[in-house]
């Protein structure tokens, strides 16, 4: 791959940010607990948009039309989640893609 994945992984930790201002739970917490604060926080996030998709989905079984704009919205959500929980248990680009490669049994 190019790269392009750990530059859009160090940009969502760059606005993505676990500290004391923005989270006063992390105020004195150790490095292990900050970790365990951050993965469970970053994984919140998938779960929330998560439902929010399955709702939308839910929605267009009763008749409703699907919302696209709020699909392609939550899709990049859910991604942003996910590169930041790659960051917060240290997976680059080459990991990720690895991994992929490993689970279909194929390269990229």
């Amino acid at each position: 791959m190019n790269g392009d994945i750990d530059r859009i992984i160090k940009f969502t930790a760059k606005h993505f940010v676990f500290d004391e201002k923005t989270y006063p739970e992390l105020v004195n917490n150790s490095n292990k607990q900050r970790l365990i604060f951050a993965i469970r926080h970053s994984v919140l996030h998938l779960a929330k948009t998560s439902g929010k998709v399955a709702s939308i989905s839910e929605a267009v079984d009763h008749g409703k039309e699907v919302d696209m704009a709020q699909l392609r919205a939550d899709i990049s959500k859910a991604l942003i989640a996910v590169l930041r929980l790659a960051e917060v248990i240290g997976m680059s680009e080459n990991d990720i893609v690895r991994t992929i490669e490993e689970k279909y049994n194929d390269k990229i």
